[in-house]
């Protein structure tokens, strides 16, 4: 059953609202901009490490079943991801936490400006009240950034126990998710430990706000640091119950990625000899991490081009064509599949609100007092 308002004061993020026309002008700048950078990476930069005729042959030569395989982990795909979002949304179901998920990635992966908004709308009509469904949003982002920028440096420790000396950039990378990790898990710990130190942070953000507010000539927030400590009393207490489980679900989320990497590149040909588990890890931490920058939308282009350039680093230049196979396999159910599947369930959720079977989640409603 969806969570209402409690009677007692809190505080929530902003919700996000529908594009504006200045929304609408900044995506088709974003998405101008990664059509270049497409246009650079597989027009440009590609051509001159990799042979698209053997790739291409290499992937039509594969079974049927390779395809089946990854198809089914890339809906698998979705499970641990929509558990993380229900576990930090109390009333939230397995499904309704699936199908927000791969509704606002798949948005998100073609127009970046409407996956929060996608996924806000979905929380409101089904009953979520803002404050909620702005909280869930806010922790399940939360463990996902801690899953992400700890398993870089997981992979770069294990390299250097394991006696490698030549890290390179990666141990630079390492040492910035490092220090990101700790500042992020400092001020979350802290926050759930002490209320004084939370009290300090939040009096910081009212300063900062206060600040940009004045700048952009706006009003400052009332009371923003009375309210932050409100809405960490609320997220903390969703988060004792049930943080170890979603910190788990994220972590698997992102480790299925992982499986499917290595199933993609074994299935093209690429054996332990060449790259081994370990070695493939070691370039997926760090290339998720990079793709953490919103440069182009699900990293596409970016992503393809590190993943290329690390694992023929390691492998050998010989087998950039039939490493770019197993890369473009794995993006194919990683990444692509989640937009069809993620616009038709936005699709289906929009023309239910259209038909007057879910709520509008951004209709004024008369009366209320969410904040």
């Amino acid at each position: 059953m969806a969570e209402t308002d409690p009677a007692t004061p809190h505080f929530s993020p902003p919700p996000p609202k529908p594009p504006s026309a200045a929304d609408r002008k900044r995506t088709i700048i974003t998405l101008v901009v990664a059509l270049i950078i497409l246009i650079i990476v597989f027009g440009v930069i590609l051509p001159q490490v990799i042979d698209y005729e053997v790739v291409w042959d290499t992937l039509t030569s594969l079974e049927p079943w390779v395809f089946l395989v990854l198809l089914a982990a890339g809906f698998v795909y979705y499970l641990p991801e929509g558990w993380l979002y229900a576990l930090v949304v109390p009333g939230m179901t397995l499904w309704q936490g699936s199908k927000a998920w791969v509704a606002s990635t798949g948005v998100g992966s073609t127009v970046p400006a409407l996956d929060l908004v996608t996924r806000f709308g979905m929380y409101r009509s089904w009953g979520f009240s803002i404050h909620a469904s702005m909280r869930g949003i806010f922790l399940s982002g939360a463990f996902d950034w801690v899953v992400k920028f700890s398993l870089p440096v997981l992979a770069v420790l294990l390299m250097f126990l394991l006696g490698v000396q030549d890290l390179g950039f990666l141990a630079l990378v390492a040492a910035i998710a490092g220090i990101i990790l700790v500042v992020v898990l400092v001020v979350l710990v802290g926050a759930v430990r002490s209320e004084a130190f939370t009290r300090r942070i939040a009096g910081i953000l009212d300063a900062v706000a206060t600040w940009a507010l004045e700048k952009l000539n706006r009003d400052p927030i009332p009371d923003l640091a009375d309210q932050v400590i409100l809405f960490r009393d609320d997220a903390v207490g969703i988060a004792s119950r049930n943080g170890v489980w979603a910190f788990l679900a994220s972590a698997l989320g992102k480790l299925w990625q992982y499986v499917m990497l290595v199933f993609s590149l074994r299935a093209v040909g690429i054996d332990d000899g060449v790259l081994s588990l370990f070695e493939i890890f070691v370039v997926w931490a760090i290339v998720m991490l990079i793709t953490m920058i919103p440069i182009t939308p699900g990293g596409i282009g970016i992503a393809e081009l590190f993943y290329i350039g690390l694992f023929t680093a390691v492998a050998g230049e010989e087998w950039a064509d039939i490493i770019a196979a197993g890369v473009m396999l794995y993006r194919v159910f990683q990444w692509a599949l989640p937009i069809p599947v993620g616009w038709l369930v936005t699709i289906r959720w929009r023309r239910k609100v259209q038909r007057g079977d879910l709520p509008d989640p951004f209709a004024p409603v008369a009366g209320t007092t969410e904040a």
